[in-house]
């Protein structure tokens, strides 16, 4: 009886330390025509199918662990998973090295490794990573559920808006006093 005691206690130690690494942020690679690319990742432990996936593109000399961070306690009251890849240059997003192609393989990696509602994918940007998930989500408006941005716009290039073959629903924050993004 006495011998029981220690095991169960081992298993008992042994599995909660493992449901807290599954509440860990990782950071995942992917290959995207031809190079390998960083992102970040968060699958919460809560996590039931089919689940949402937001897509978050961080600010100029950022990484996508910044957004992933701040979502993550979020994502996981929820029940979403969160990627945060990283711009090739990360002073800025641009295309086509970020985009369409590498989101659109990021997002179908994922969905092959986890139970993703491929009708719930949403991007998320702050700053640049703002102003370039609202020309991904007008330009793959069929494929992004929604855009939800903080501190960014489309400045000038209103005719962006054209591009888009669905009216995909966009939430764009922006404060008061942003020395970027005037109101």
């Amino acid at each position: 009886m006495k011998l029981h005691i220690p095991l169960a206690l081992t298993l008992l130690l042994l599995s909660s330390l493992s449901a807290s690494a599954k509440d860990d942020i990782t950071k995942e690679l992917i290959t995207s025509n031809g190079k390998q690319r960083p992102y970040y990742l968060y699958v919460p432990s809560t996590i039931k199918a089919p689940a949402p996936l937001i897509v978050m593109l961080h600010g100029s000399n950022r990484t996508g662990v910044t957004l992933v961070e701040k979502w993550k306690d979020y994502a996981k009251k929820e029940g979403m998973i969160l990627a945060g890849p990283d711009a090739l240059n990360l002073a800025g997003w641009s295309s086509p090295q970020d985009g369409p192609d590498y989101l659109h393989d990021l997002v179908e990696e994922l969905k092959s490794k986890y139970p993703i509602n491929p009708r719930r994918v949403y991007l998320f940007g702050h700053s640049a990573g703002a102003s370039f998930a609202l020309h991904m989500s007008l330009m793959e408006s069929q494929y992004f559920a929604a855009t939800a941005i903080h501190a960014g716009s489309l400045r000038d290039d209103v005719s962006m808006i054209e591009l888009a073959k669905r009216k995909i629903p966009i939430s764009i924050q922006v404060g008061d006093s942003d020395q970027f993004f005037s109101t």
